[in-house]
């Protein structure tokens, strides 16, 4: 009896061994490997930044903050590399109309969640956004065309004023790059003076500003999906 407890002692205690030295050598060697990749990784890194004069350019921006922050790329989150080759012109030609879209996108957010509480102009619209744009629309076409006609001459002042048509043919709209000195987003529209003085202060309210755009345009498409898919309005779910 003695002989068959020891046995059965050595039996269930050496695949216990078994495991801790294989726990051992499991903990260890991803943390060796990783040591060993990080070199490298941060080798191809800093060669394809060197390759990239887009990339470079784009470092030198503001609104890296997620860029940083969340991505840790320096030069600027670019996973499809469309800026990795572009010249500053084309580059700030971007940057304007990520700042143009982003605007949008705030005042998308705003409207989508404002109207569907309050809406005096079309007191009879109900039900989620895109619901409540179709009514508006159907009922009154006239507002659709006038918000058209809007866009259109709002487009043509901003691309004659502030970009070039080099290298594009004669009857060409201006949408090439920026013109020299023109600054992305800057429009000299600031009724409100929110725009710091110091550059410091400058740099920071344009990397807020394009950052909370990226984040609204987002927001703008996640609201329709959500809306789309439930078909409950977003401000139903958060005011009930």
């Amino acid at each position: 009896m003695m002989f068959l407890v020891t046995l059965a002692g050595v039996a269930s205690a050496a695949p216990a061994a078994v495991s801790r030295t294989t726990l051992r050598s499991m903990v260890k060697a991803p943390s060796t490997s990783l040591a060993a990749m990080l070199p490298s990784y941060r080798n191809v890194a800093a060669k394809a930044f060197a390759d990239a004069p887009g990339w470079q350019e784009l470092s030198k921006m503001d609104g890296k903050v997620y860029d940083n922050v969340v991505f840790r790329n320096k030069d600027g989150w670019d996973p499809a590399a469309i800026a990795k080759d572009a010249d500053v012109g084309v580059l700030k030609r971007y940057r304007d109309s990520e700042l143009f879209h982003g605007r949008l996108g705030m005042m998308a957010v705003l409207g989508q969640l404002l109207a569907e509480k309050f809406h005096p102009f079309v007191p009879g619209a109900t039900g989620t956004a895109y619901e409540q744009y179709k009514f508006a629309t159907d009922n009154n076409p006239l507002i659709l065309k006038l918000a058209l006609a809007q866009v259109v001459v709002q487009e043509l002042i901003r691309a004659k004023s502030f970009f070039t048509n080099d290298g594009l043919p004669a009857w060409h709209a201006n949408i090439g790059a920026l013109k020299d000195g023109a600054e992305p987003g800057t429009y000299g529209f600031d009724p409100l003076g929110l725009m710091p003085k110091d550059a410091a202060g400058q740099s920071a309210r344009k990397a807020q500003e394009v950052n909370n755009g990226r984040l609204a345009m987002l927001a703008a498409l996640g609201i329709l999906a959500e809306e789309g898919k439930t078909g409950v309005p977003v401000m139903d779910k958060i005011f009930p």
